[in-house]
């Protein structure tokens, strides 16, 4: 969006938030809930706004939920880092910046607001765009009939196969037609095909290519006698490389000269950041004084104008029982 039509989003939250006593607002990103903390901040004052999100210190997340809890805070924006747990206080309305995609996820969120005896929970959607118009549309008719999300299983993850063939033959020798079998009494493959386990294990034993070469050719295939065994080294990286969730380098946020931890940054931030850049975490500017191995060394940058951290963004698509409710053509589209 245009920044004038982001100016006018941020006038619209201020004047919900003067109009309740506390108000949560959630956004889809770590970077949006800085830049709409600090847009918030120049309006309703420092001391009324702060951000909550799993880039910011446990200290910091702690005292912006005291805050919070004890009446200090007008406004708290966050992610999905507040959106499970106890009660965090009085909040009379909830405020959702941007499709949360998930049925289950609007209605968590806006369920955290209207916690007394006699009250009910109320929420405003601020669609982004047109799509989230439509997204929203479509989210407020599932509540409205009473519906939820619907999981659905991943059968048959390749990728996960793939590690588990190569932790299993690291260990011992292994039969083809064995492994087959051995794989199959796992209900996610129970309807593996015999195509699809030879492609991953012919990858496995070729590796595949890149610009040097081919590499991460993990098990030696004996075509002789169809049998399988690990490589070396393949042990110790299905030990220590296992799992479907990839790792995120972050830097750790140092303030000079207490040696006070405030948060994390993003990896691909903090190397292209140089020494007087200024950013944003946490509700206050911040300036590097110096970038080293896994840390980012800053002083208080006294409120100076502050760029927005880059984080990764963790998916928040909607499931797809819900996306197909998108192509209902009851769902308005303007």
């Amino acid at each position: 969006m245009s920044h004038e039509v982001w100016e006018e989003y941020y006038d619209r939250l201020t004047q919900l938030i003067s109009e309740h006593k506390t108000t949560l607002i959630f956004v889809n990103t770590r970077k949006m809930a800085e830049r709409t903390a600090r847009h918030l901040s120049e309006r309703l004052g420092e001391e009324a706004v702060t951000a909550h999100h799993g880039s910011l210190s446990k200290e910091i997340r702690l005292d912006a939920e005291h805050r919070l809890k004890s009446g200090a805070l007008k406004a708290l924006v966050a992610t999905a880092s507040l959106e499970l747990g106890i009660d965090i206080g009085h909040v009379d309305l909830v405020c959702q910046v941007g499709s949360p995609h998930r049925i289950a996820t609007l209605l968590q969120r806006v369920g955290r607001s209207g916690h007394t005896i006699s009250g009910t929970p109320k929420g405003r959607l601020l669609p982004e765009s047109r799509d989230d118009l439509v997204e929203c549309a479509a989210l407020l008719r599932s509540v409205r009939r009473g519906e939820l999300d619907r999981i659905v299983s991943q059968d048959g993850p390749l990728d996960v196969l793939a590690q588990q063939i190569a932790a299993e033959v690291s260990s011992r020798e292994f039969g083809e037609d064995d492994l087959f079998a051995f794989v199959r009494h796992a209900w996610p493959y129970h309807s593996l095909t015999r195509a699809d386990f030879d492609a991953v294990v012919t990858m496995l034993a070729e590796g595949f290519s890149t610009r040097r070469g081919r590499r991460a050719a993990l098990v030696h295939r004996d075509e002789v006698h169809s049998v399988l065994r690990g490589r070396r080294g393949t042990r110790m990286l299905a030990l220590t490389s296992g799992g479907a969730i990839p790792e995120v380098a972050d830097y750790r946020v140092v303030v000079e000269p207490e040696d006070t931890f405030v948060g994390t940054l993003n990896e691909d931030f903090a190397v292209e950041s140089n020494g007087g850049d200024i950013f944003q975490l946490g509700n206050a500017s911040w300036q590097i004084t110096q970038v080293v191995a896994g840390t980012v060394r800053v002083r208080d940058a006294h409120g100076a104008p502050p760029t927005s951290p880059i984080y990764e963004r963790t998916s928040t698509r909607a499931r797809r029982p819900f996306q197909a409710r998108l192509a209902d053509p009851k769902v308005p589209r303007s």
